[in-house]
């Protein structure tokens, strides 16, 4: 009887590492070459030259030995924001952002690539752990204290770096944000403000994500720095530094945790999130039931512009001006 059930057992293992390695192994969907509505914005963004001259590069070396770009917007006064890019991109389309918070608000913006992204990615489109891009922000922000000391410690992101923004403050790493600036950051496929693959901005792989979460649950991490997301960059807004693939680990490091109703809980900062009413990529409307939860956060939606625009309006820098001066 013991035996004939461990041969069951044996045989229950083997299928199911068998299909979800079949999963792992399914070919990724073929590459999308219609316009979306949201690839069609971000071409518009691209051609209208409203970006601004991105700040020189610098770099802080991380925990890991590696050295890491990050760009700098100087304000007048004694604190800091680091700003986190969106999916698929790099930090210089935050160029005209942020130079107008460091202008209005006194507020020195730092804006660094994420790791697996831009023009010195390490590995373009993975990272080593899920955790690596926390890491990057603690790291940044001692190097960033060790040159000039800051009094207050913000953090925020547009789009998937308002996915990281909140992972960050909803974690454990020093120093601890004291405010937290979100523009239509994502937060989970399953919350309120997801839309079907992200409005078509985003393909999963959905076959390889379930096979890759059927092997963790095993313990086995041997796929985890396999593609399982590709961003559908128009080739009119690609110049090479772009980073069109997502790993499981990259992905996982950049957004809020599978629970993300409890990142959202632990976060103890204020908050502002900004929404675009036009947002073919997030429900914008979903910000407000999802940050309902948090007492000390606000949610407005910016009418007439879209996700991408909101980091070209005016607008924004304004309403993020006007909060702030409230939390002083």
């Amino acid at each position: 009887m013991i035996r004939r059930s461990l041969i069951f057992v044996a045989i229950a293992f083997a299928v199911y590492v068998g299909l979800a390695l079949a999963l792992v192994a399914w070919p990724p969907p073929a590459e999308k070459e219609v316009t979306t509505q949201a690839t069609g914005e971000l071409t518009d963004l691209v051609r209208s030259g409203d970006l601004g001259q991105p700040a020189a590069p610098e770099f802080f070396v991380a925990r890991d030995g590696a050295k890491r770009l990050y760009r700098r917007y100087l304000g007048s006064g004694p604190d800091v924001l680091v700003f986190l890019h969106g999916s698929g991109s790099d930090a210089q389309y935050l160029a005209r952002f942020a130079r107008s918070i460091a202008e209005l608000t006194g507020v020195t913006v730092v804006t660094p690539d994420m790791r697996g992204h831009g023009a010195a990615p390490g590995r373009r489109g993975d990272v080593d752990t899920v955790v690596q891009q926390e890491d990057d922000i603690a790291d940044l922000a001692s190097a960033l204290k060790a040159s000039k000391p800051f009094k207050r410690f913000l953090v925020g992101g547009h789009s998937i770096g308002g996915g990281l923004a909140i992972r960050y403050a909803s974690g454990d790493r020093q120093p601890r944000p004291d405010a937290l600036l979100l523009l239509a950051p994502y937060i989970h496929r399953s919350s309120p403000a997801a839309r079907a693959d992200s409005g078509g901005w985003a393909t999963p792989f959905v076959p390889r994500f379930a096979g890759i979460d059927m092997l963790q649950r095993l313990g086995i991490h041997a796929f985890d720095g396999l593609p399982v997301l590709r961003f559908e960059i128009p080739r009119s807004a690609r110049d090479g530094t772009e980073t069109p693939l997502y790993s499981w680990r990259l992905f996982a490091s950049v957004t809020p945790r599978p629970d993300w109703k409890a990142d959202i809980l632990r976060i103890v900062c204020p908050v502002l999130v900004l929404g675009a009413e036009q947002d073919a990529i997030f429900r914008s409307e979903g910000y407000t039931e999802i940050f309902a939860s948090l007492q000390q956060a606000r949610v407005e939606i910016i009418p007439s512009i879209n996700h991408f625009r909101l980091v070209t309006s005016p607008e924004s820098p304004q309403r993020i001006q006007a909060w702030l001066a409230r939390q002083m």
